[in-house]
């Protein structure tokens, strides 16, 4: 009984410290938290010069070391 007191005290501590989390992390702004962001403007996006200056993605080279027996 005394473990099963122990345990569900520890579930439902880790309970409210998600919960607190969960809530405390929506009060930030994603700017907020870089440094030097306080006074600047947010950084605009640009899509189409992402999407035109994009790249292929990186490739790795696969060397096939498969013993194959005839």
């Amino acid at each position: 009984m005394r473990k099963t007191t122990i345990f569900a005290a520890a579930v439902a501590a880790l309970v409210l410290i998600g919960i607190g989390t969960w809530f405390g992390v929506r009060t930030f702004t994603a700017t907020g938290a870089l440094a030097g962001s306080a006074n600047k403007p947010p950084a605009m996006m640009k899509p189409p010069a992402m999407m035109t200056g994009a790249k292929g993605p990186p490739t790795s080279h696969y060397d096939d070391f498969e013993i194959v027996v005839h």
